[in-house]
């Protein structure tokens, strides 16, 4: 009985190693959402507290402080409609602000719809931010 109960144990003790280790890979924080910032990084029309952008906008901002401990293979996703549209490596080792931008190729507003941002540490999502543009969230697009 005593061995069963040590499998089952271990399992999850490697999984909170894990979630510790990541958690303290790279901390997240004073995340900004905006449309764009000025040359001091202030945020230039931020959301508001209902995270919906007004349809015609060209361009999302995303600013955020981190501070990591040696490097750990960590991604930003952008999502749109639940769909992934644009995913890159990024190194957060050490401290400082990183900044990402969405926006088109072609300068056109971006599509009404429901966005996520994401950034991803060893495969654990720290930070997951949602938006919509046009539209309040959890509301159907056509």
């Amino acid at each position: 009985m005593m061995f069963i109960a040590a499998l089952v144990l271990v399992p999850s003790f490697v999984a909170a190693v894990r979630s510790n280790m990541i958690y303290n890979a790279a901390e997240i924080s004073n995340v900004v959402i905006c449309e764009d910032l000025n040359h001091d990084l202030t945020p230039i029309r931020r959301i508001s507290d209902s995270f919906n952008f007004p349809y015609g906008i060209t361009q999302v901002c995303v600013a955020f402080s981190y501070c990591g401990r040696g490097y750990f293979e960590t991604h930003v996703e952008w999502f749109y409609e639940g769909k992934l549209i644009h995913s890159e490596e990024v190194n957060l080792d050490g401290k400082g602000t990183r900044i990402f931008y969405l926006l088109r190729d072609d300068g056109a507003p971006l599509k009404k719809g429901l966005y996520e941002f994401s950034i991803v540490c060893m495969g654990e999502r720290l930070s997951n931010i949602s938006f919509s543009i046009g539209g309040m969230i959890g509301e159907t697009f056509p």
